[in-house]
């Protein structure tokens, strides 16, 4: 007896726990309520959320590097690098290290010290009436933590020009930090710009001792004139520090008091807790359909 094989169709007619579009349409209308109920959950979580956000100032300064202090020109440019002269020095490489020094221990807190920051920084533990501490003086680290966390710094990568961005970024501030992150955005500038100052005259200073002690212990002609010649480059660096003030940075656009906080996102947080509330209240009525359909 012979038997024809049936043809087979590329795609089987049942396909287990697959559902259609109708098929998961009718499933979502009947677990509607379980949809809302999700909905409903995560969009209330979402409006908690945003509640809790912190209202955040920002003060910001807009900065271009200062290229005004040049090496020593030509021929000394090896002996110059050799000696401490800062000679074809990238202005980025000296932009990103002044950005580095934001973050480190010993510039902040000597700035907090400077200006006298810590009753600004800690209003809840300052007594303004009698000028003393609730409790006792929060320490340097403490001071440190919490204004590193304020301070921020970039470069954009986009411009030529390497303009630089300085930001304070307060949250819920007091009324005195509210006052004054301004002028500390503008002064960490200006301690920027007055350290990097101190210490190329510190180096240049030392530099020209070693270069004049070298110069009494040789009797080379040639060699005398080439380092009597880094001296010079080096007087040349002290003099211009001593004239600029603007010495790694120049302000283009000095920061202000912010009169407005940042604006929240708080409709896109919203958005996104009624889209995960949808997503799963269907992910969970598709599986309990699933589940009850096994059961039968």
């Amino acid at each position: 007896m012979n038997q024809q094989s049936q043809p087979t169709s590329l795609y089987p007619v049942e396909r287990g726990d697959e559902l259609s579009l109708i098929e998961l349409w009718k499933v979502l209308v009947e677990y509607k309520r379980l949809i809302i109920v999700f909905t409903a959950l995560t969009t209330l979580g979402a409006i908690y959320y945003a509640s809790t956000l912190p209202t955040i100032y920002k003060a910001e300064v807009l900065m271009i590097s200062s290229k005004s202090i040049r090496a020593t020109p030509g021929k000394l440019g090896g002996l110059a690098s050799m000696a401490g002269v800062a000679i074809n020095n990238s202005s980025n490489i000296k932009v990103e290290q002044a950005l580095a020094r934001l973050k480190t221990y010993s510039f902040l807190v000597d700035f907090i010290k400077e200006k006298n920051l810590k009753p600004i920084l800690f209003p809840n533990k300052w007594i303004e009436k009698t000028k003393k501490w609730v409790d006792e003086e929060p320490s340097d680290m403490e001071s440190y933590k919490l204004f590193s966390g304020m301070v921020s710094g970039y470069i954009d990568p986009e411009d030529p020009a390497l303009i630089t961005h300085l930001l304070i970024s307060a949250e819920n501030p007091s009324i005195s930090l509210l006052d004054s992150i301004s002028k500390l955005a503008n002064g960490l500038v200006e301690k920027i710009n007055s350290d990097a100052k101190k210490e190329l005259i510190s180096e240049s200073r030392k530099s020209v001792i070693f270069l004049k002690e070298e110069i009494e212990q040789t009797g080379i002609i040639n060699f005398k004139t080439m380092l009597y010649g880094l001296i010079e480059g080096h007087m040349r660096q002290i003099t211009v520090a001593n004239v600029k003030n603007e010495f790694i940075f120049k302000i283009i656009d000095p920061a202000i008091t912010p009169i407005k906080p940042e604006a929240k996102k708080t409709l896109s947080i919203i958005f996104i807790g009624m889209f995960l509330g949808v997503f799963f209240g269907a992910f969970f009525a598709v599986n309990i359909n699933n589940f009850r359909k096994n059961q039968k």
